[in-house]
């Protein structure tokens, strides 16, 4: 764990400066936000990357990015399969501590990390993470998002995964004892639909004992989650309510749709990370930005630390 709580992307940045060297897989580099991020998590971050895919492509890449210098190793490979494989192959050898996606799609590489014998897998589920900055909050902005990448229809039992998970990535901020809402459409339990019910279930489990290291209560609708007086003006009361620092959404469809418009609708920054498998992975879309690349990996590698150490 961190030393202290990590609030905001600048203190994530700084604490990323303070660990030690990690080395990442990217698999199929081919964008020049990519190859961006890289060379500054190479420069400012002191990372170290093993680039899979066609070298004379990535080379290219590189001649056009000034900043990308030593630190830097290229494997040649004729194609995505052949990239993929090179780039698993050196997590489970040792020479990676994260694996990182460049222009092969999400769906492509995560079928191959979830084969059986890929060496990959842990028994645990796999879930996307997303975490983005919410600058109207005085104290802790980091809000997560899950699942919007991996878990199509969660059921009660995915959904105590998708929490554990989201939490480990809290602690390894330094947030002790994250708030976690679980979202519906309403605040009320209601018999037919099974979203408040998993919720109402989740909360007292939570209560409980069965699910640790966090505050778990539900349902909620977005606005009384995130925003005090919306939840003061329903008359809700609970630690959560207005606080929410983890989101878990009913299904895939609205995590990624809520996740992708906090970026399109409000310009907020963010970075996102899949755990669950022997390694963290990361999976920004090809259309992000450098900034939310590079966000990302050193929020990878953060949790590496974390999970290295625990």
């Amino acid at each position: 764990m961190s030393a202290k709580q990590i609030h905001n992307f600048q203190e994530l940045l700084a604490y990323a400066v303070s660990l030690p060297p990690r080395t990442v897989a990217v698999v199929n580099p081919n964008n020049k936000e990519t190859f961006a991020a890289i060379g500054e998590a190479a420069a400012s971050l002191n990372t170290r990357f093993i680039l899979f895919g066609n070298k004379s492509e990535i080379s290219d890449g590189i001649g056009s990015n000034p900043s990308l210098g030593s630190g830097v190793e290229v494997c040649d490979c004729s194609d995505v399969t052949c990239a993929l494989k090179g780039a698993i192959a050196s997590v489970l050898d040792g020479q990676s501590e994260i694996l990182m996606k460049g222009g092969v799609d999400t769906a492509t590489m995560m079928r191959v990390v979830l084969q059986e014998g890929s060496g990959m897998k842990t028994g645990r589920l796999l879930s996307d993470i997303f975490v983005l900055e919410y600058p109207p909050r005085p104290d802790n902005q980091f809000v997560m998002i899950t699942d919007g990448g991996m878990t199509l229809s969660p059921d009660l039992k995915n959904k105590i995964e998708l929490i554990v998970n989201a939490v480990e990535v809290a602690h390894s901020l330094g947030n002790e004892n994250p708030k976690v809402a679980i979202l519906s459409a309403t605040e009320f339990v209601l018999p037919n639909l099974q979203s408040t019910i998993d919720a109402a279930a989740l909360s007292k489990m939570n209560e409980r004992g069965q699910i640790k290291g966090c505050i778990v209560d539900g349902p909620f609708a977005l606005d009384n989650a995130l925003s005090l007086e919306a939840a003061e003006e329903k008359g809700i009361r609970s630690a959560v309510a207005g606080r929410a620092e983890i989101l878990v959404a009913a299904n895939i469809e609205s995590a990624n749709s809520l996740a992708k418009s906090t970026t399109y609708f409000a310009g907020l920054r963010l970075a996102h990370v899949i755990v669950g498998a022997r390694v963290p992975i990361l999976i920004p879309s090809r259309s992000d930005k450098s900034d939310a690349k590079l966000l990302s990996i050193a929020l990878g590698s953060i949790v590496s630390e974390y999970l290295n150490r625990g």
